[in-house]
């Protein structure tokens, strides 16, 4: 002590402990972070050696996180397609058992007919309201057109133009044109004009075209995309008896057999129309069957890949914690023998103060 004052003076060591006072408090302010926050380093800049490899795994592990989070959204969506799936493809079995059952003695009374009438025309108002069901990023069978209601007018499905189209179609049935019924009501659900179609603007169009309107959402590491909802209107190109897409064909066979109230089995046509609306409703069960099906397995292939990026993550993640982790008792011990020193520094200078040039000689 008494070099450093004979060469730098009283103020001289007290400039010189006030400098050491500030190299423990910069070195006990990064002690603090190591014990609190449990990394070497506020931020990947001040990692040294480990700076470039930790820079080039922090934007890996947002990207994988982020990845992540969209398969979540993905699977929500998809859980509920698949659900609105079975709703739909049970409504189709179940009128379908009802056409059946009109093709028998009993269930062709007019009595029967009619309670099957009701029920059709009930189902359309349920069914509409499936169509619309919808998520926090909107309606799940709009595909892009996520804010527009898939079904317009959804409790107006069996007062619609396209169900007094039908009627008057059905009101028409002969003994011999079963087929003919069955094909005019289906060039009427398919068509695509304002004045007909249930659903809107954007997703009537031919049932080919609508699938290239789903939602699609990036869940690959390469920029993999994954549709995550069906559009009401998808499916193949419209035949005879069949508009292409599974749910039109629902909303024309409700229509149908909606139709049929106050028709019995002595009505010309009658038993030959059940048929084939009973054929019409089991196929429709079957293709919406299908779809809850395959929306499933790309439930399950999500999962999977959602799995492969969580092992991705938590690898990259334990790596990164080797490169910023702290020693948290090392930091522990350190941040007390910093403290200390610091107050034997303060109590130094605090002596100092009242001590003359004679006390240092």
């Amino acid at each position: 002590m008494s070099t450093s004052v004979g060469l730098y003076g009283v103020s001289g060591a007290s400039t010189i402990l006030s400098k050491a006072i500030g190299d423990i408090t910069e070195r006990q302010t990064q002690v603090s972070w190591e014990a609190s926050e449990g990394t070497i380093s506020e931020t990947i800049a001040g990692l040294d050696d480990n700076t470039e490899s930790a820079l080039s795994l922090s934007p890996r592990i947002s990207e994988i996180s982020s990845l992540s989070s969209n398969i979540t959204v993905a699977q929500s969506r998809l859980s509920l397609t698949s659900s609105a799936y079975s709703s739909m493809a049970s409504l189709a079995q179940n009128l379908a058992a009802a056409a059946l059952s009109m093709e028998s003695t009993e269930g062709s009374s007019r009595s029967a007919v009619d309670a099957n009438a009701t029920t059709a025309s009930a189902d359309l108002s349920t069914l509409g309201g499936i169509l619309n069901t919808s998520d926090e990023n909107g309606y799940i069978f709009s595909g892009i057109n996520s804010t527009e209601k898939t079904v317009t007018y959804p409790d107006g499905l069996a007062t619609s133009n396209l169900a007094t189209k039908i009627n008057s179609i059905v009101s028409g049935l002969t003994s011999s044109n079963a087929e003919t019924i069955l094909s005019e009501a289906t060039d009427a659900a398919a068509d695509n004009s304002d004045s007909l179609t249930v659903f809107s603007a954007s997703l009537s169009v031919p049932a080919e075209d609508a699938g290239s309107m789903g939602v699609s959402i990036v869940t690959g590491i390469d920029g993999q995309t994954t549709q995550i909802g069906a559009v009401a209107t998808q499916g193949s190109q419209k035949t005879s008896d069949s508009t292409g897409s599974p749910v039109r064909d629902l909303i024309r066979d409700m229509m149908i057999m909606s139709s049929m109230k106050g028709m019995s089995y002595s009505t010309p046509g009658f038993t030959e129309i059940a048929s084939q609306l009973q054929k019409s409703l089991t196929k429709t069960a079957n293709s919406l069957i299908d779809a809850g099906t395959s929306t499933g397995v790309l439930q399950d292939q999500l999962t999977s890949k959602q799995s492969n990026l969580t092992n991705v993550q938590n690898l990259l993640e334990s790596q990164m914690d080797m490169m910023v982790g702290a020693n948290m008792a090392e930091a522990a011990t350190q941040a007390s023998d910093l403290k200390t020193q610091l107050e034997a520094s303060f109590t130094l200078i605090s002596h100092m103060k009242d001590m003359t040039l004679a006390n240092y000689i």
